[in-house]
């Protein structure tokens, strides 16, 4: 009996339509909540709308909703209004220790740095560590050195902070300590409002990534006399927080995971180009002499942050043999309080 060509082809079409059998595996629709200044119109919503195409294929479907308050965010992903947020390392301290100490002080002195500990947690032999409390974390990227912006650029080291007005991030316990060892004046702030007050001259000093530069003008805060120190306070990150109760596919944490580690030079693109857009005259340069005093000081509030339970140990040691693999000469390398 001849069967038309058409006709088998036919047949085979309506067998992938049935439930089960075709090659597009189901998905389950899910919420991920978008911490993003700009809101729908930033580059971290864009990156997400990259993953959300990703993750398709990872079994989920994602409805993305902006949030430009950050706080909100974290707040909803409590309240299991987000199955998964993206957030600042900051706030995802907050919700895992081990991940959120990425951002420890001091303690990854380049992106290449970054990189190498992004890979190492995107592997699965990582995954319990970036499970805690009832979250996951499913995903870092980078989002750029934090730098001092400076209204007087003639403060030279450590020493000179003293006595200086610095806005500070005050949910933040990190920061708070620095701010005090270094025997500076703390002025609470927080995303919104520390660019207008740098700006302004409330502050004489305020920490920021390059992209911030632009958007937020701070331009006007270092006018002839300011400058931006080229020393990495902290490795900014976003990450993905998931809950554990969201019913993600099995597989799926380390997919994204290893979506994340593979965009990392893409993602890190536009911080490089944020670097770059900052005039040449702004940047103030420290001798190798003058770091080993920030240096010294952020150790120490990292030591002491660890033994508050603030950061995490096994990250801070994770962070050192990065440090030390890179440069074995370090003091720290033998020493290792970390």
């Amino acid at each position: 009996m001849k069967i038309h060509r058409r006709t088998i082809l036919f047949a085979l079409a309506s067998l992938l339509l049935l439930p089960g059998t075709g090659a597009r595996a189901e998905t389950v629709k899910k919420t991920l909540c978008v911490y993003d200044p700009s809101g729908a119109m930033g580059d971290a919503f864009n990156l997400m709308k990259d993953y959300r195409n990703a993750a398709v294929a990872w079994g989920v479907d994602f409805e993305l909703v902006p949030y430009t308050d950050e706080k909100t965010a974290a707040e909803d992903l409590k309240a299991g209004k987000c199955d998964v947020a993206l957030l600042t390392g900051v706030r995802a301290r907050l919700f895992n220790k081990f991940s959120g100490s990425i951002e420890a002080m001091g303690a990854i002195k380049s992106y290449e740095q970054l990189k190498k500990v992004v890979q190492l947690l995107a592997n699965p032999k990582a995954g319990k560590k970036m499970q805690a409390g009832g979250y996951e974390t499913v995903g870092i990227f980078p989002a750029g050195a934090v730098y001092m912006f400076l209204r007087d650029r003639t403060l030279e080291d450590v020493g000179d902070l003293a006595g200086k007005r610095i806005a500070t991030l005050d949910f933040d316990e990190a920061a708070v300590t620095m701010v005090d060892r270094a025997g500076a004046s703390m002025v609470p702030a927080d995303i919104g409002t520390f660019a207008g007050m740098f700006n302004n001259g409330s502050v004489d000093i305020a920490y920021a990534p390059a992209t911030a530069y632009g958007p937020l003008e701070l331009h006007k805060g270092l006018g002839k006399k300011g400058a931006v120190v080229r020393y990495p306070l902290a490795q900014l990150t976003l990450q993905l927080l998931a809950r554990s109760d969201a019913g993600l596919p099995p597989g799926f944490a380390d997919a994204s995971r290893n979506f994340a580690a593979k965009h990392f030079d893409k993602v890190l693109k536009l911080t490089r180009r944020a670097e770059q857009q900052i005039p040449k005259r702004y940047w103030k340069e420290v001798p190798p002499e003058k770091a080993k005093g920030y240096d010294a000081l952020f150790r120490e509030v990292r030591i002491q942050l660890r033994d508050k339970g603030v950061y995490d140990k096994t990250m801070l040691t994770l962070l050192r043999r990065v440090r030390c693999k890179d440069d074995p000469a370090r003091a720290e390398c033998a020493e290792k309080r970390e």
